[in-house]
């Protein structure tokens, strides 16, 4: 199980890695057209991209150790883990977050890519904060609806970000990774069972 503490730890540091960081490779980084310039927009065709060189966290320890034990409580599909988010359901909010604005990191293991949408007849209701443009939105309709996260092909890696939901709710959640069907899961938010 990753430990809360520390996953909160993770979380509060916050900083630019420079292009090119974390062996990224040109595809990972991501050129001009791949990265979305808008804001509260993004489908599971059209998502953001954040890449092991345009990620918004730096992590000084050694990332591989992030995923050293997966809990029942953490959600995993296919490369991508988030921290204890199965446990949110029974959770108080302000454990994790105020304003509806909800901290919690995505790792994705090495070389692995997947996309975190958010069905759009949710927009209104549920966003992604992993993109620094997202984070100030001010209700979930102005987050980001889709991520595709890449990671870093020597190590696991970090994405350091959160949800805008307006708790309590189930969301559901659309994850597609290469070579595989879309899977759709829902992840209460604070409201008990989904």
């Amino acid at each position: 199980m990753i430990r809360k503490a520390a996953v909160r730890a993770l979380l509060a540091i916050v900083a630019t890695l420079p292009l090119g960081a974390c062996g990224a490779t040109p595809a990972q980084m991501g050129g001009g057209a791949a990265v979305r310039e808008q804001e509260g927009q993004g489908s599971l065709a059209d998502p953001r991209v954040l890449t092991c060189a345009n990620r918004n966290g730096f992590v000084e320890e050694d990332e591989n150790t992030l995923l050293a034990s997966i809990s029942p409580e953490d959600f995993v599909e296919g490369p991508l883990v988030i921290p204890g988010l199965l446990a949110w359901g029974t959770a108080r909010p302000e454990e994790y977050g105020s304003g509806n604005h909800f901290k919690v990191g995505a790792v994705v293991r090495k070389g692995g890519k997947v996309t975190l949408s958010i069905p759009e007849e949710f927009h209104e209701s549920a966003g992604l904060l992993y993109a620094e443009a997202a984070r100030t939105a001010t209700d979930p309709a102005g987050a980001d609806h889709s991520v595709t996260f890449v990671a870093c092909d020597d190590h696991d890696t970090l994405f350091v970000g959160g949800f805008h939901v307006l708790a309590p709710r189930c969301v559901p959640f659309d994850i597609a990774v290469p070579g595989r069907p879309v899977v759709r899961k829902k992840i209460s938010f604070f409201d008990g069972k989904c």
